[in-house]
C-alpha cells in the first residue's frame, strides 16, 4: 500500500504523469519550490484535460504564481522560461501582489514573438481579491496607440488588442467585485470577454468591430503595462493565474477557464469567488 501511495505521488497516478506536468514540477522543484502529491495531482490534470480538449496546444505563455516565492512563480506551465519579477511584488498564498507603484513581471517576450495576431488571440487572469484602484491592469504592452492589455477602472473591465478603439471589448462588473476568472479572445472580425465565478460563466462583452493593424512585440508586463519601455498602470488585485495564447473558441474558452479553476483551487486549497 505504501509503495502504491508513493508510485502515486512521486511517479504520477495511473498511467504515470504526463511529460509536460512532469516537467513542469521538476522545474518548481529545481526553482526552491515543494509540490505536494495533491498539487501533483490537479497540475497533472490541467494537462492532460488541456491536451485531450485541444486547447493546451494554444496556450503560449501560462503562468500560476501560487508557490510563495518569485523563482517558481515566474515560470511559463508551457515554455519552461522565466519571466523577471521587477520592484516589489508580494508572493503570497496562492496569489501575487504589486505594491502597485513598483512591482511587475516582465515575460521577456511580445505577442508576435509567441505567434499572436490580430487573427488569433487570447488572454486570461484569474483574480483572488479585489481593489478600487483605477487603471489597474492585469498585463499590457503599448506603443502610441497600439495597445495590448486588459485592466479595470472603476466597475469597467477592457480588454484591448492592437487598438483601443477597434479591438476592444468591455463588460461591468459590481463596485468590489473584480474577482473570478477573466478571459478574452478573438480575431480580426469579432472578440469576446468573459467571466468566471464559482456560481458559472457570464459574458461580460462582444463585439464584432474589425481590427486592421497587428499587435505590437514589446515585452508583455504582467501585474502593469509597458508603454514603450515606461511601466504604468500596476495591478491593485491579488492574480493567481495569467495565460497568453491564441484564439479559442467558445467552447474551448469555458472548458479552459473550468480546468484553470480546478488546477488553482486544486493547488492551493482555495475556492475561486
Amino acid at each position: 500500500m505504501n509503495y502504491s501511495l508513493g508510485n502515486m505521488l512521486g511517479g504520477g497516478m495511473i498511467g504515470g504523469l504526463d511529460p509536460s506536468a512532469k516537467a513542469y514540477i521538476n522545474a518548481v522543484v529545481a526553482a526552491g519550490g515543494t509540490v505536494s502529491g495533491g498539487q501533483k495531482s490537479a497540475i497533472n490534470t490541467f494537462y492532460k484535460t488541456g491536451k485531450s480538449d485541444g486547447w493546451y496546444s494554444s496556450l503560449k505563455r501560462m503562468y500560476l504564481p501560487i508557490w510563495g516565492s518569485h523563482a517558481p512563480n515566474a515560470l511559463c506551465m508551457t515554455s519552461l522560461t522565466s519571466g523577471t519579477f521587477v520592484g516589489t511584488v508580494t508572493p503570497g498564498a496562492g496569489f501575487v501582489l504589486s505594491d502597485t507603484t513598483t512591482g511587475y513581471m516582465d515575460t521577456n517576450v511580445g505577442l508576435t514573438t509567441l505567434g499572436l495576431s490580430l487573427s488569433s488571440y487570447h488572454f486570461a487572469g484569474l483574480y483572488k481579491a479585489s481593489s478600487s484602484k483605477n487603471n489597474s491592469n492585469l498585463f499590457g504592452s503599448a506603443s502610441g496607440s497600439n495597445t495590448n492589455r486588459m485592466f479595470i477602472s472603476g466597475t469597467t473591465y477592457t480588454a484591448d488588442l492592437s487598438s483601443p478603439v477597434l479591438g476592444r471589448a468591455t463588460g461591468t462588473v459590481a463596485s468590489g467585485d473584480r474577482l473570478g476568472i477573466f478571459t478574452f479572445s478573438g480575431s480580426a472580425s469579432a472578440r469576446f470577454l468573459k467571466r468566471r465565478k464559482t456560481s458559472g460563466v457570464t459574458t461580460l462583452g462582444t463585439t464584432t468591430t474589425t481590427i486592421t493593424a497587428q499587435p505590437n512585440n514589446l515585452n508583455v508586463a504582467f501585474l502593469a503595462n509597458n508603454s514603450s519601455g515606461t511601466i504604468s498602470n500596476y495591478c491593485g488585485e491579488e492574480i493567481g493565474a495569467f495565460s497568453i495564447g491564441l484564439e479559442l473558441t467558445d467552447a474551448q474558452d469555458t472548458a479552459y477557464s473550468l480546468a484553470l479553476k480546478n488546477l488553482w483551487e486544486g493547488t492551493t486549497g482555495l475556492t475561486l469567488p
